[in-house]
């Protein structure tokens, strides 16, 4: 059956126009990379492949069509770029080396493993809602309801200043709490909290995405696989093959948000910070804030993991 009658940007049919007349998408002018599916790619007999709407370090996640439930979802595609590319025939995923194929195979049963992981918070509004996952290609996919909205970081780029009073950042960031104290209960981190990584629907609700780094399960197995950093909310022992990695590792990314958000301003380096802690508490920087609150979130960024609050709950209690 033949799909390319539907818009790979918003799934409505746009007939045999270029240029779908629902969203104004030019398909023509879309850029295609090579380690990128095919548009119109169908997987498991099912999934009909749109645009790339993000990328990560270890995925890929496609806007995709349910064929059999005619409405739109997202698929994610284990594609661990250190060490995997594209076959020649656009479709099948291959490691560089023989030497790789360990770490890869490793990561695509913690692929699945995560699907299955996340499947059992669907009852949560602020954590992404896994339908399927399945092998295939020589990878492994999960698919995702599908929401309209923006990302944090999108959100504040259409900000004049670009930051939120706290009342409003604190509102914005209590769901994403909520989230983790879930995913901390099953044995899990995050380990990627950013802007990009919280999203904003059209509702208004928001929801915590991106969980690649919570296949990294709590333990030294985690060790297998790269480190995912993010300069900025990533803290030191992100940065160590030995450092120790718990919740207070999340919760430094989550205060590290908190402070970008209220300021305008990415905290400094963690690794910067134990040379030279040069980061300035909010109030100094004449931004209104609670005393309780700004010490919370100061506290929460404490260079190492025992200076920290050992749990959300902690710092939920202290930061209100």
């Amino acid at each position: 059956m033949n799909f390319e009658h539907l818009c790979i940007n918003c799934m409505m049919d746009k007939g045999n126009n270029n240029v779908c007349p629902y969203c104004g998408f030019d398909i023509s002018s879309y850029n295609l990379i090579a380690s990128e599916l095919l548009p119109y790619s169908i997987l498991n007999g099912r999934y009909l492949i749109g645009k790339v709407i993000g990328y990560g370090i270890f995925g890929t996640t496609y806007l995709s069509y349910d064929i059999n439930l005619r409405i739109k979802a997202a698929i994610k595609e284990y594609f661990p770029r250190d060490f995997a590319f594209r076959d020649k025939d656009n479709i099948s995923v291959c490691c560089f080396s023989p030497e790789a194929k360990d770490k890869y195979d490793y990561g695509i049963d913690k692929f699945l493993q995560e699907a299955r992981t996340l499947a059992k918070f669907q009852q949560n509004p602020c954590i992404v809602n896994i339908k399927d996952f399945f092998r295939e290609n020589n990878t492994a996919y999960y698919v995702m309801n599908y929401v309209d909205g923006i990302t944090l970081r999108d959100y504040l780029a259409q900000i004049n200043n670009k930051r939120l009073d706290f009342a409003l950042a604190y509102r914005v960031m209590l769901p994403v709490m909520d989230a983790l104290k879930e995913i901390h209960k099953q044995g899990l981190l995050h380990r990627d909290i950013c802007p990009e990584n919280i999203y904003i629907t059209r509702k208004k609700q928001i929801k915590l995405l991106e969980f690649g780094a919570a296949r990294y399960m709590l333990g030294d197995k985690s060790r297998n696989l790269s480190v995912i950093l993010r300069p900025g909310y990533a803290p030191e022992e992100q940065y160590r093959s030995s450092g120790k990695q718990e919740p207070f590792t999340d919760i430094y990314s989550l205060a590290a948000v908190l402070y970008e958000i209220i300021t305008g301003i990415k905290p400094q380096e963690a690794l910067e910070r134990m040379e030279e802690d040069k980061l300035i508490p909010p109030s100094e920087m004449n931004i209104a804030i609670p005393e309780k609150s700004e010490k919370a979130i100061l506290k929460a960024l404490s260079i190492k993991g025992k200076d920290r609050y050992q749990t959300i709950e902690e710092f939920q209690r202290e930061i209100t």
